[in-house]
């Protein structure tokens, strides 16, 4: 990808989201891959599903800013 076009999707990304790091114990990042994978999901949409769920949000609703 061509320098401009990094520099352009990171700040992008930088508007458009917000980012957060989890920290989960040691040896449970593999468990925590293949229920992603084996859901059909990545790692992260994983977490934005159950966080949507939590709180009782449909993904449109999900996706919305609130900012």
């Amino acid at each position: 990808m061509p320098k401009k076009q990094t520099e352009w999707t990171r700040a992008y990304n930088e508007k458009a989201y917000d980012r957060l790091a989890i920290t989960i114990p040691k040896g449970r990042k593999a468990t925590v891959e293949a229920y992603a994978k084996e859901s059909g999901l990545s790692v992260n949409g994983l977490v934005n599903a159950l966080l949507r769920e939590a709180v009782g949000l449909t993904e449109e609703e999900w996706k919305e800013s609130e900012a």
